[in-house]
């Protein structure tokens, strides 16, 4: 499995035969029949490799423990809780691989979606694929159809529904995402398939009020825990209205969409003929901090490499970037790791002193650090309009001003993650990092090699077992319940 070179450009697929019925239902006939090419079963195969690492650097922590304790400790069932020894039914199997996978915020983004898109597909892909024994293709298969339908209503839905409103797309656009990737996973049909949309409709929510604590990770969790949850109360006879998303009160209206619920029948007209995740593709990170950060610190570093400056050099750093980056960076002075993440000051300050981020780099001690502290103030970060005319997160310019009166400058166009820079050795390298944080070493290799043999996997529980472990292994991180 390789990254896709995005000058690459497949075959035009045959146009899907649509329901000239409502829209619900022609998203539901592309759900249940749609053939993704296969390079886009290649970006799909990389979204899960990656998601399944981050998922394993996440189970130690405080709030994938909590939820495992409070909730999926009660829970019977077979579906693996990764990086556990745990199993559980398959809707809590999904909340908690969820969980694990947003909490270190370091799982991939989506600017069409504007959400992250893998750390609810995945774990309700991997918890319905358990289920119904599928085979990789299945799965990879099942997450490009969720993708596919996540993109499309984001495209109706934003900027507004994520700029203006306060919401999530993690989790209200996820939510969705999630249940009709796990529709296709448990073979509905398209009348089912509708009914497993408005369900999730109803189930969808997530508010960006809450980011920078654990409850942005629990949003992931709760959008595959509602996905799976949709789908199979779907397959098993519940009903929703055929119009949950576009009627005059359906999820659309009430999500306060940007564009009217009519403009959805124009947004879905190319499902199965255009293909979003070849496109515009998938956004890995290789930090674990907010989107908004990596153009910046991409810049910054390389800055620093070339330059060689100190922590005693700097008079100031000023970062320009976009003005969604000043929305979502709103922790000047950050207290808590999870609050560091959503911090330029700190980022900045840190890839200064400890370099490249990392995991550890958000540990409480590491914001108290002096040099941290005393970086903090002259780093300031400003909107330039000029680049809200790009992609979205993609574009920054950094200027380090040094104490010998030398000024310094770098512009980023995009982050090194972005689709089609992705090398292999850098997706080996972030598993590895992440995976061992649950796994040995020589566990972290083999469940390494089976995420990349997924194309080839007849049975997904053979990559789940592999992500298995002792769950005495994380009792280190549990906290005492209040």
């Amino acid at each position: 499995m390789s990254a896709l070179d995005p000058n690459e450009r497949p075959e035009p697929a045959p146009v899907m035969a649509m329901s000239t019925g409502s829209p619900t239902l022609s998203m539901a006939e592309f759900i249940i029949a749609g053939k993704p090419p296969v390079e886009a079963r290649q970006r799909a195969a990389i979204a899960v490799c990656d998601t399944v690492g981050v998922i394993l650097a996440g189970a130690p922590e405080a709030a994938a423990d909590i939820i495992r304790r409070t909730i999926v400790a009660e829970a019977r069932g077979h579906c693996r809780v990764l990086g556990t020894g745990l199993c559980a039914s398959p809707s809590d199997a999904a909340l908690a691989n969820g969980v694990a996978a947003h909490a270190h915020d370091y799982d991939d983004m989506c600017f069409v979606s504007m959400a992250h898109p893998s750390c609810a597909l995945v774990p309700s892909i991997l918890a319905t694929g358990e289920l119904a024994r599928a085979s990789g293709n299945a799965v990879l298969d099942a997450y490009i159809v969720g993708f596919e339908i996540e993109c499309r209503l984001g495209l109706v839905m934003n900027p507004r529904h994520y700029h203006e409103r306060g919401w999530h797309c993690t989790s209200s656009i996820g939510t969705l995402g999630a249940a009709a990737a796990a529709a296709r996973m448990l073979g509905l049909d398209a009348p089912s398939t509708v009914h497993a949309l408005g369900i999730a409709a109803s189930l969808a929510c997530g508010i960006k009020e809450n980011l920078g604590s654990m409850v942005k990770p629990l949003h992931a969790g709760m959008a595959a825990h509602n996905g799976v949850i949709a789908a199979r109360l779907a397959k098993a006879g519940f009903v929703a209205s055929n119009r949950s998303i576009d009627g005059p009160q359906g999820y659309l209206a009430a999500m306060d969409s940007q564009n009217p619920p009519a403009a959805l029948a124009d947004a879905i007209a190319d499902l199965g003929s255009r293909w979003e995740i070849l496109e515009t593709g998938i956004t890995v990170k290789l930090y674990p901090s907010c989107a908004a950060t990596h153009p910046a610190l991409d810049g910054l570093l390389g800055l620093k490499d070339k330059h060689r400056f100190t922590t005693e050099d700097i008079a100031g750093i000023d970062v320009d970037a976009d003005s969604m980056a000043s929305r979502l960076l709103t922790y000047g002075r950050p207290s808590t790791g999870l609050e560091a993440k959503f911090s330029m000051p700190f980022c900045a300050a840190a890839a200064i002193v400890f370099g490249h981020p990392t995991i550890e780099t958000f540990a409480a001690e590491r914001i108290r650090d002096p040099r941290i502290q005393k970086l903090l103030p002259v780093i300031s970060l400003h909107a330039n309009p000029v680049f809200d005319a790009a992609t979205p997160l993609s574009q920054a310019a950094v200027t380090v001003r040094l104490k010998d009166g030398r000024t310094i400058s770098a512009r980023a166009d995009g982050a090194r993650g972005y689709p089609g820079r992705l090398t292999d050795n850098e997706m080996n390298t972030k598993f590895l990092g992440c995976a061992q944080r649950s796994l040995n070493h020589d566990a972290a290799l083999q469940a390494l090699a089976g995420v990349r043999a997924i194309e080839t996997t007849p049975d997904i529980t053979d990559l789940t077992r592999l992500c298995s472990n002792d769950l005495t292994s994380l009792s280190s991180a549990a906290l005492p319940l209040q």
